[in-house]
């Protein structure tokens, strides 16, 4: 909106506060999906169950979230919506039992960008987003004008919680997430990666994960590797990895790049 969008939103209650326009409704349900989406050129979606530990049976939640993201993607597909972004998820290439995962953490590579191999394991939500992924490239094979873009974004914290995180004497492991390699994309820069994508409107499909690892001020990146990641294939010789996160695609292709770090002090226990 800050930048002269016209924006329409729903979610399942009414939020009085919010600057936009809210539409109450359910994306479960397939007409209401349908009459929300007419009349605009692009959608942004991100109106999935959040995460795998929801409370949620894994069958339950793969199959709302895939129902959601079907609704949305063939309403799109018939209104003739120009422009897709699909928020999925850093989970689809970090196979783990239903969203929990142990040492030592498996990653595909190091650093890690977009484009690793999906690999989800038994995690419902991760799944329901790599489904997701798969349509909107067939979408696109159908209709090769349309842009669509999947972010699998990572964690993305509010600023605020960042700041409780860099001003604590010392932080537990537990509490940040070294199975997603640290990567995190603060909430601001999230918002300005999405209004980057709408404007650009590359035709075809794009596929991205955003952010930057965060930075431990009493480790260096070998340390973290050989502790947490000691099996991980490196695409760079170890001591030159400054970032867990690879994003010069999204520098090259949207001229962006996160501007919101993040640091801590970690146990060493």
């Amino acid at each position: 909106m800050q930048r002269g969008h016209r924006v329409r939103a729903t979610d399942l209650r009414f939020a009085p506060n919010f600057p936009a326009r809210i539409d109450v409704g359910d994306l479960r349900d397939e007409l209401f999906v349908h009459r929300i989406t007419e009349g605009c050129d692009t959608v942004v979606h991100l109106g999935n169950h959040p995460n795998a530990l929801v409370g949620l049976s894994p069958q339950r939640l793969l199959a709302e979230n895939s129902t959601m993201n079907a609704h949305v993607f063939w309403a799109a597909h018939h209104l003739g919506v120009s422009c897709l972004v699909f928020a999925s998820s850093i989970q689809v290439v970090l196979p783990s039992n239903n969203g929990q995962r142990d040492l030592p953490f498996r990653l595909p590579y190091l650093p890690l960008d977009g484009g690793a191999p999906a690999d989800p394991g038994l995690n419902a939500y991760a799944i329901s987003k790599e489904f997701a992924e798969r349509h909107l490239q067939l979408l696109v094979e159908n209709q090769p004008h349309l842009s669509a873009t999947s972010v699998r974004f990572p964690m993305l914290p509010r600023p605020r919680w960042i700041e409780i995180l860099q001003g604590a004497q010392s932080v537990p492991a537990g509490m940040i997430n070294l199975g997603d390699a640290l990567i995190q994309l603060q909430l601001p820069d999230a918002g300005e990666l999405v209004a980057h994508i709408v404007e650009r409107r590359m035709p075809g499909y794009h596929q991205y994960l955003p952010g930057t690892s965060i930075e431990v001020r009493n480790w260096t990146r070998r340390e973290l590797i050989e502790r947490y990641y000691p099996n991980c294939r490196l695409l760079r010789p170890i001591d030159e990895i400054t970032d867990f996160a690879d994003g010069s695609a999204l520098v090259r292709e949207l001229d962006f790049a996160p501007k919101l770090r993040a640091s801590v002090t970690l146990d060493k226990g």
